[in-house]
């Protein structure tokens, strides 16, 4: 039986995917997907039938999804429906508070500069992972030297030349791994946002990974997601964007997350799924390496992303 969340999501895939019309007492009415005959095809979530008028096509509503898009089993239409937002991707309505403008903390420093020990071990921290430091000085990455973000590099997001965003990674000391501002603090929060968000105007193919780190390793086209999760409306944005091609490059404890996007963009962009080391990421592979993978592995449709699904037992 189904609850009304799936009940919802097969009334919209009759009204968006298959174009039906709303009828009366319940009924969706269209073209028959069987023999094409226009009008003659009524779909009734409630009664959990449908059927055509002209040559009795009957299938339950499962059985039709079924049909329409390939899938072998009902495991596979339940992921189906809770991944389905219609093939025109909505955006969720998101409680936003005041847009407050956005300062680095005090205390920032840029990487370019201070010949102390502080600025020094940032400089070294940033070749270390392969960085060009003067590359990484003119984006505006630096370094905090006091209060709670002391020994952190500080990573600043733009949006179209503006300060919109920054997080910080430790390299230096004891503490959290990242800091991450409050929405408060700037009316933004990291699921808001993506790092690199430009390149979704400027690039037909991205590579998604989860921090800004891993997303300079892959250079320009780079973006990142601030974690593991990707929210819906960071999902939406790239939905929404022109891009035509994702590449998922999340680290491997997050493989069930990684498939979980490709299913809900695969509607709308061609998807490639990179699976890597364990306990590795884009930056300890490096740029060559990960490139070599991406060259390897396959486009991805929503059914293979399935068969992926179930194959990897997710």
């Amino acid at each position: 039986m189904l609850n009304n969340h799936f009940r919802s999501k097969l009334y919209s895939y009759g009204l968006k995917t298959m174009g039906l019309r709303e009828y009366r007492r319940g009924w969706l009415k269209g073209t028959c997907p069987d023999c094409g005959r226009h009008d003659k095809f009524g779909f009734n979530i409630s009664q959990n039938r449908t059927n055509c008028f002209v040559c009795g096509y009957h299938p339950s509503p499962i059985r039709l999804i079924m049909d329409n898009e390939g899938l072998e089993n009902y495991n596979d239409v339940k992921v189906f429906l809770n991944t389905y937002e219609g093939r025109t991707y909505l955006e969720p309505l998101i409680e936003r508070i005041e847009r407050i403008d956005t300062v680095l903390p005090d205390g920032y420093k840029n990487l370019a500069l201070g010949d102390g020990k502080l600025g020094k071990a940032a400089r070294k921290y940033i070749k270390g992972r392969g960085f060009d430091v003067e590359d990484m000085a003119l984006k505006g990455w630096g370094y905090g030297t006091k209060d709670e973000y002391f020994g952190y590099i500080i990573i600043p997001f733009y949006a179209v030349g503006k300060l919109i965003y920054y997080n910080a990674r430790l390299f230096m000391g004891a503490g959290p791994k990242y800091i991450n501002p409050k929405i408060e603090d700037f009316g933004l929060g990291k699921s808001l946002i993506l790092y690199n968000m430009d390149a979704l105007s400027i690039y037909d193919t991205i590579y998604l990974a989860e921090g800004a780190i891993n997303a300079e390793t892959i250079g320009d086209e780079g973006v990142a997601t601030g974690g593991k999760k990707v929210s819906h409306y960071q999902l939406s944005m790239i939905n929404k964007s022109p891009v035509n091609r994702v590449v998922i490059l999340l680290d491997p404890d997050a493989m069930e997350d990684a498939i979980r996007v490709g299913l809900e963009m695969s509607h709308h962009k061609q998807i490639k799924l990179i699976i890597l080391p364990e306990e590795t990421d884009v930056n300890d592979l490096g740029r060559e390496e990960t490139m070599r993978l991406v060259e390897e592995a396959d486009w991805l449709s929503y059914n293979k992303l399935l068969k992926y699904h179930h194959t990897l037992n997710l």
